[in-house]
Formats: C-alpha cells, structure tokens, sequence
C-alpha cells in the first residue's frame, strides 16, 4: 500500500492513465472530498488483508484480482469491532465478524469494479488472486489513519541518508544477516568480505558481476536439475509454496492470447493442426536463465518462434548441452542488446510479437 504523500514520482506516473470514475466525478460531495485528499495505491498478495479500520471517504477501482470486503456502519464503535483480526480469517471462518446485527455487510469486488465508501464506513478486506491491485483515493490526510501503521519514511530518503554500517545493522534486526560485527571495514568499503566475515554472514558479494553471480547458482543446484523435467530448473520462479513453479507461464500465455490475438488460449484436447496461423507468433524471454520458459512454451505453443536471452554463461551451456533437443533460440547475450540474431547479422534488429520477462 502506498499513497502520494509517499511515492509522489510514481502517482505521477499513474496520473497520465488514471481519472474518477463518472459517479464520484459527477457528485459535488464525493469529487470535492477527493480533491482535496490523496491518491492510494494497493498490491496485495493471496492471502493479504487490512483488518477493520475507518477513515474520510474513499474509493478504490480493482484493477486486477479481486477482494472480499466486510463493511460496518460508522454507528459501530471501536469496542463493537473488537481487536484486529486478518480480513481472511472471517472469510475462512477461522475468526468471528464483530457481532453488529444488521449493521454488517459483505461484498466481492472483482477486476473492473469500483467501490465507493462514504465517510466513517468501517471496512475490512481480504485478498483472493496472488496480483490484486487496486487504484483509488481517499479524503483528508494519511496521517489521519485508523489502521496504526507506522510512520512511512519516503524510500529516496531513506536510501540518501543510510549508512552502509546503517543499512547492515537494519538487515540484523529484521533476521536477514545474523551478525556485523566482525567485518573489516576497509573490506567492505570494495564490497568485498574478508575470510573471517564470510565465516559469519550468510550473503556473497559478487561485486556486480552478474554472469557469476547467475553460474555460481547454477553451480551450486546443476545435480538437482533433470533436463527432462521442467519444474527441476524452473525453481527460482514461484508464486506460494503450494502453487507449481509453471503457474506463471500459463498466465503469460492467457496475456498473450487475450492482448495479442485477442482469443483465450487453447484448452487441452484442441487439434492444433486446425488453428488459425496467426497464432503462429514470435515471443522472446527476455531473460531465460535455464530455459524453463522456452521449454515449456515449445511444448504447450508448437507453432511460436521463440528466442531467448541470458547473461550466464553456465546457464547457456545448460540449455545448449544438458537440455532435450529443441526448436527455440536461446542466446549469451544481455536482454537489452538488439533483439535479431546478433551471431550471424550484428546489425540485425527483430520484431516480436510478445516480449516477456519473470523475476
């Protein structure tokens, strides 16, 4: 969650694409309360919530996922509502919704839908999709907040006056590094640790040297890996513990055919040979590590061209040796060199019609 007081340069940014909706805008009351506040924006994971908490009025628009929002009339007191609880767990029945009679109501808003709260609502919500975004404003000031967050420090500033030593002790006291105190502080100034300080902290610099930075995990995982089976190196892409480490090629693919082709992907047991050919496309990864990507949009796309690019030198020797035989073009190059196929025609730029990339 963010707002403008916070992030001013990205609100900026959201400003050129973003407006009220007709309803707000065209009400005195609502537009004047809005512009007079500040802009919200809210990404929320599976699972995320904001527990019961009141403010000026508000509207948020869903613009991906979807939310269970629990809502209260500004008649409840603090003491009505009881103490925070996870918006979840009242959607999983894992805790009680304050007992208000009729005063309390339910609402699902999915992507493409606006909910509007007028001032002193109690609400509370639960996220139900691992990319629920929300676009939205509210009246008054954030300091003005029910929900006891604290205090956001602006990130440029933070970033402007933390010291090394400063941001070192911040990773300790929230379990990232177990200890700092015995590194050597000329050391470190090349980013560099000394034997005694690798023997105490769990990170490895590289010193920006990406490629092995990137060899070094391939390295250190290459006999876990079965070229055969796609989920063995496609472990750095993951969305929960419970989801499958391809989940996310199936939703790059469903983009691609809703954007692109403007169709939904093709369902299991459809005769391919009878597809339209513009489904025949060119989709370049735009960072393919070890191939998970390619490979598994070789087996499930047959007809696209498909090209990728790494920086890892062990990374390409994996794909160029150890994977099956395949169609797709993978590269050694960066994601942000031309595009053509820079072994053969250095001048050569190509168009795709897709370009993707997972982090």
């Amino acid at each position: 969650f963010t707002n403008d007081e916070e992030n001013p340069t990205f609100f900026d940014t959201l400003d050129v694409g973003t407006s009220l909706p007709k309803p707000i805008l065209t009400s005195p009351e609502t537009a004047q309360s809005f512009s007079d506040g500040f802009q919200v924006f809210s990404a929320m994971g599976l699972g995320s919530s904001h527990p019961f908490h009141n403010h000026d009025a508000a509207w948020l628009g869903e613009v991906s996922g979807s939310r269970v929002w629990y809502l209260a009339h500004p008649s409840a007191s603090k003491r009505d509502i009881g103490p925070k609880v996870n918006g979840c767990d009242y959607l999983f029945e894992r805790a009680t919704l304050p007992a208000l009679g009729g005063k309390m109501q339910m609402c699902l808003q999915e992507a493409g839908e606006a909910v509007y709260l007028p001032k002193g609502w109690w609400h509370a919500t639960c996220a139900l999709n691992e990319w629920t975004v929300g676009i939205g404003g509210q009246g008054g000031s954030p300091a003005n907040y029910e929900q006891g967050f604290d205090d956001v420090v602006r990130v440029h500033e933070s970033f402007a006056t933390k010291s090394k030593d400063e941001e070192r002790e911040n990773l300790v006291s929230c379990g990232v590094l177990k200890d700092t105190t015995k590194y050597n502080a000329a050391v470190l100034s090349n980013n560099v640790p000394s034997k005694q300080s690798q023997e105490n902290d769990e990170w490895k610099w590289f010193d920006g040297d990406l490629n092995e930075y990137y060899n070094k995990l391939e390295r250190d995982e290459h006999a876990k890996r079965k070229p055969d089976v796609i989920t063995s190196y496609a472990v750095h892409r993951w969305m929960g513990p419970e989801r499958s480490t391809l989940v996310h090629y199936g939703l790059i693919q469903s983009a691609i055919h809703e954007v692109v082709l403007g169709q939904l992907p093709p369902r299991p047991g459809d005769h391919r040979d009878q597809m339209d050919d513009t489904r025949k496309l060119h989709v370049f990864d735009a960072g393919c590590g070890l191939g998970a990507g390619l490979m598994w949009f070789e087996q499930n796309e047959p007809s696209w061209d498909l090209v990728g690019h790494t920086i890892s030198e062990d990374q390409h020797k994996w794909i160029s040796e150890d994977l099956p035989k395949h169609r797709f073009e993978a590269r050694l190059h960066t994601y942000d060199e031309p595009f053509g196929n820079l072994d053969k025609d250095s001048a050569a730029i190509a168009k795709y019609d897709a370009v993707y990339s997972i982090e």
